[in-house]
Formats: C-alpha cells, structure tokens, sequence
C-alpha cells in the first residue's frame, strides 16, 4: 500500500501529521544539541530564561515552562552538574532557590547556531506580525484544550 497523501486525510489528522514532525525535529536537533554542545534544547531554553531573568525561582520557571517541578528540577541537576547555573537558597524560605548563570553559561546561552532557537527564530523572521500572532494565539488554545483533556482524565 502507498502511503496516502496529507489530502486524503482529514484536516485535523493532516494538522496532527505537522505537529508530530515539528516535535520529532525539535526532539532530534535537541539529541544532535546535546551531543555537539553538552546541552540539549530544553536545557538551553532554561539557559535563556535565567540569562533574560537572572534570579529567577524553580517555581516561577516550572510555570513559565509549562513543566511539572520535577521535571524541572532534573533538568536544573544537570545545568549545575555542568557548571552552567548557579543555584542560591532563598534565606526567607529554604525551599525556593534562585537561579544565576555561571560565565560558562552565559557563554552557553549566546550563540543560536544549530539550535533549536536558531531554526525557530529563522523561520519567525520569514513570517508577517499578523501570521505570527494568529499562530502563536493559536497555539495557546491548543494548549488550553489540551489542558482541560488532562484535567478530565484526571477527575
């Protein structure tokens, strides 16, 4: 049998064939990031973030990120193992840690070269304004449907 083309699908099949290959290249480039560099897309991603807002909390990360905290904080083992993150007790709560780049992670976190970045910012800046807020808004009631998806499952 020959594979069918994306328009003999229906559309919400053909629109889930594109998400699937966007997160399998995202996924692959991360691999390909990590072995090069040493850290993998979402790790570089967190690079970026602490680089933008230095002192930034684990908690306030998990929730910009969308992750669980214990996936963050696997994630945060790893950057500080490295060497790439400094992280500091909060002296009013034990519990909540800031985050600061060492110099060898701000020297991690400038170049986009063959980054998952760096592809995404290219194809940003083939995009028009408008296109790029219809997508990005798009995107956030993906995630909100999704989202009320894991909350009925959850119940």
């Amino acid at each position: 049998m020959r594979t069918p083309p994306r328009s003999e699908l229906p559309e919400v099949l053909a629109f889930m064939q594109g998400l699937w290959a966007v997160v399998h290249r995202m996924e692959r480039l991360s691999k390909q990031m990590g072995t090069r560099s040493g850290v993998t897309g979402p790790q570089r991603l967190v690079l970026r973030l602490v680089a933008l807002f230095p002192g930034l909390s684990a908690g306030d990360l998990a929730t910009m990120l969308h992750l669980h905290p214990s996936t963050l904080t696997g994630i945060l083992r790893r950057l500080d193992d490295q060497g790439l993150i400094s992280r500091t007790a909060d002296p009013d709560d034990r519990r909540r840690t800031s985050m600061r780049l060492t110099s060898r992670g701000t020297r991690a976190s400038t170049s986009t070269r063959a980054t998952v970045e760096g592809a995404v910012a290219a194809a940003l800046a083939r995009t028009s304004d408008a296109h790029r807020d219809i997508t990005r808004r798009f995107l956030e009631q993906l995630a909100s449907c999704l989202d009320h998806e894991v909350d009925r499952f959850e119940k």
